[in-house]
């Protein structure tokens, strides 16, 4: 193999975690998903410090803490006139 060949093969192994970020790193950066660094530090409370998460996974991560999915209004009244 050529030695460009083999500098490519490198870079293009680490190039997905280029895209990858620290939870702390993210929180820092809020502004770049248009959000609040304390709704980045909701979304990703249960991450580890030096977990590397993709942008899409914080994207989905904040799409469920921002809206979670809707309990049945039923389940949570409780009838006193029993």
């Amino acid at each position: 193999m050529s030695k460009r060949r083999e500098r490519d093969a490198s870079v293009a192994s680490v190039q997905p975690d280029l895209n990858k970020r620290t939870k702390q790193e993210w929180v820092e950066g809020a502004a770049a998903l248009k959000h609040e660094r304390f709704e980045i530090a909701g979304a990703l409370f249960d991450c580890k410090a030096n977990d590397l998460l993709s942008r899409q996974d914080v994207q989905n991560r904040l799409d469920a803490y921002l809206q979670p999915t809707e309990q049945k209004e039923e389940s949570l009244n409780v009838d006193s006139e029993s």
